[in-house]
């Protein structure tokens, strides 16, 4: 996996950006206690470049097109371009004949909308028939054009690669065929590190950390961030736990055949960004080297753990976690009632647990009617809590 072992340069750009600000660890010690375990850490993307966008997902993308773009000017004017220079508009004759697209379940759309709206490039998202309403305005508002697949989103991922193929637009998405050899999905994952070296960065002590926690979808986030912690960490490695739905289990599937194997599941789930059917082959293999654990949940699991990190955990900072987001924290509340599940993932009251929440409300309506509050009051909460998230640091 050497092509994703060279992330500074990716990390020096994207926090050196004017929206940057590094987001929080949140030290959970109530929790802890409540799920019989040493320490939990919950690393929260939910405002990550603004509430708006609210997502890691908005680190890869706006990167991965700033070096685009970067790299097109610099091959029409022999002169490579700042990123402030290309968000001036200085560029936009040879900016505004680039297009970039993506298929989304709205994350990553949203993303790369902002990305062409900032460095001045034009953008077309595909999104298929179970992503929400709300999301699709939202990638819309930042100008986009949004066309939608009546199928599942392997679908609107081949109408995508077909018709940027066809037009010469760029594809931009984390999944590789090629081990990451390809510079956009190779550059998407190297600016998700942003989130991985500040969770490193604000954890007190590395190695007292037993267990990681991610979501699944295609596998690339939870292959970047296991990967960053096996290269940061200095003795044993903590347990890499994978988490996805259960109607879109090919994660699982796969670590239970040994090798890529796609969800026979109906892909209907409220955790809409891990609605996948088929793993990214690259970072398959990267999760059958490090992943421990697969655990696959149902929807219901989800909705418990959104209102239990909503609700603070009596004194705990409330959080605004998505339903792509909680899984970690609803696998941990499942674990403490059945003992079962916590023995088979090696969780005691010697664990320190390091969730990564990888987006906020990224479609508020469906947050509030799940949580029953909405986004606002709950950061509103969290503003007031007496406790304080663990210092966050570029």
């Amino acid at each position: 996996m050497d092509n994703l072992l060279d992330w500074d340069a990716a990390v020096e750009e994207v926090t050196g950006w004017p929206e940057y600000s590094p987001q929080p660890l949140h030290a959970l010690p109530n929790w802890a206690r409540h799920l019989g375990l040493a320490s939990l850490y919950y690393k929260d993307e939910s405002q990550r470049f603004g509430r708006e966008l609210g997502s890691f997902k908005a680190l890869g993308a706006p990167y991965a097109v700033y070096a685009l773009l970067r790299d097109t000017v610099e091959a029409e004017t022999g002169a490579r371009p700042t990123a402030k220079q290309l968000r001036s508009g200085r560029f936009e004759d040879i900016t505004g004949r680039v297009t970039v697209c993506v298929a989304t379940d709205g994350n990553q759309g949203r993303g790369l909308a902002y990305a062409a709206r900032t460095f001045g490039c034009r953008c077309v998202i595909y999104i298929h028939g179970h992503v929400s309403s709300g999301r699709k305005t939202a990638i819309e508002a930042l100008g986009a054009t949004v066309i939608r697949i009546n199928g599942e989103y392997e679908e609107s991922v081949e109408r995508a690669k077909e018709d940027a193929r066809v037009n010469g637009w760029h594809f931009v998405s984390s999944t590789s065929w090629e081990d990451f050899a390809e510079s956009i999905p190779r550059n998407v994952m190297n600016a998700y590190m942003v989130m991985v070296e500040e969770a490193l960065s604000q954890v007190p002590d590395l190695s007292a950390v037993t267990h990681v926690f991610m979501q699944g979808g295609v596998g690339s986030i939870a292959a970047a961030i296991f990967l960053g912690v096996a290269q940061r960490s200095s003795s044993r490695l903590p347990r890499f736990v994978v988490v996805e739905p259960v109607e879109a289990d090919c994660l699982y599937r796969s670590a239970v055949a040994g090798r890529p194997v796609a969800s026979s599941g109906s892909l209907k789930t409220i955790m809409a960004g891990l609605a996948c059917r088929e793993v990214s082959p690259a970072a398959w293999k990267i999760l059958d080297w490090l992943a421990s654990d697969f655990v696959a949940i149902p929807d219901s699991w989800v909705v418990e753990a959104m209102r239990a990190l909503a609700d603070g955990g009596s004194g705990d900072s409330p959080i605004v976690s998505g339903e792509s987001a909680a899984g970690g924290m609803a696998v941990l509340l499942k674990a403490a009632q059945d003992a079962e599940l916590g023995a088979r993932l090696g969780l005691d009251e010697d664990s320190t647990v390091i969730l990564f929440g990888a987006e906020g409300a990224t479609d508020p309506l469906l947050y509030e009617e799940i949580v029953g509050r909405s986004p606002g009051e709950v950061f509103d909460l969290q503003e007031k809590a007496p406790v304080s998230p663990m210092p966050a640091t570029p």
